[in-house]
């Protein structure tokens, strides 16, 4: 432990990243930048290669930043629950995380002004996000109330996800309208975080504890997993109007695709019903996870076949 405290700081940051951060993560966020740019685009019109990759960084970069802030948030609850982590261990510091966290920012600050100039829709949609971020971090004022109330909890924190999807839809074509596709994009953004907000806080008894809150807790896992296979079709029908909306069509191919990730989501789902334990959780996260970008990836092939 000592010779890891003493190594190199990137080293250590790294270790941080893989842990609470990890790589494998990131096609969601440049996934989630291509299909805003894929439905806020006028049809017709292209995007430059450089504001595209200006754009994945920004999006990489904000969804760094909300992870940076959530451990200033849950610090403390942290180190009581989770002391193994490297944050908690002292391998980093909350110091250095704020510089990440500003490094984060200014990130997106030089990737405006390349990319937007003037354009105040996309300073308009940035503002409004981080003041919704910010009211997350502080937990909205009431942050006794929030724990208290679970659900109200889930549901205020995923709601950056439409302010999200509209940042990003800006970024793309600072004129988007605030139009129906968008709309049901910004709803398929939320829904999906949603899902998997439930299902990786959907336990089985070998991982629960008393003093930590899940929704298998509060509901029961009956309840919950069938919370999650709700917002698993829910997710299928938004994406079919949002495709129907933006081409007016939708293929065959996409009901095979959709309907096949779906049912082995499911399946595991029940699978995990039958013999609740950490391993199952973990693949519920998986196929819910995949059952996510599948639908994303569907979107944006759709709207440019």
């Amino acid at each position: 432990m000592t010779a890891i405290k003493n190594g190199s700081l990137f080293c250590r940051m790294m270790l941080w990243v893989n842990e609470r951060f990890p790589v494998t993560n990131t096609p969601l966020f440049f996934i989630l930048w291509f299909l805003s740019y894929s439905v806020a685009m006028p049809a017709g019109e292209s995007i430059s290669p450089v504001k595209m990759a200006v754009g994945c960084l920004l999006s990489l970069s904000f969804f760094l930043l909300l992870r940076v802030l959530d451990e200033h948030k849950d610090y403390a609850d942290d180190c009581l629950h989770h002391p193994q982590r490297v944050l908690q261990q002292g391998i980093i510091s909350l110091s250095h995380l704020k510089l990440l966290g500003a490094l984060c920012v200014l990130i997106q600050l030089g990737g405006m002004f390349l990319i937007a100039g003037g354009q105040q829709q996309i300073w308009l949609s940035w503002t409004l996000l981080l003041c919704w971020t910010s009211l997350m971090t502080k937990e909205f004022f009431v942050a006794e109330w929030l724990k208290q109330h679970f659900s109200l909890y889930a549901l205020s924190h995923t709601l950056v996800m439409p302010f999200v999807i509209w940042w990003l839809a800006t970024l793309a074509s600072p004129a988007a309208a605030l139009n129906q596709p968008l709309i049901l994009l910004m709803l398929l953004a939320f829904l999906c975080g949603l899902s998997f907000e439930i299902t990786r806080k959907c336990k089985g008894p070998d991982e629960e504890r008393e003093e930590v809150t899940t929704w298998s807790q509060l509901y029961g896992r009956p309840l919950s997993i069938l919370m999650v296979i709700a917002l698993l079709i829910l997710m299928a029908c938004v994406q079919y109007f949002l495709i129907l909306c933006k081409t007016g069509t939708v293929s065959l191919w996409f009901y095979g695709v959709s309907g096949g990730v779906n049912f082995f989501a499911v399946s595991q789902l029940l699978i995990f019903l039958i013999n609740a334990n950490q391993k199952n959780r973990k693949r519920n996260e998986a196929v819910v996870g995949a059952a996510m970008l599948t639908g994303y990836v569907l979107c944006i092939v759709e709207i440019y076949l």
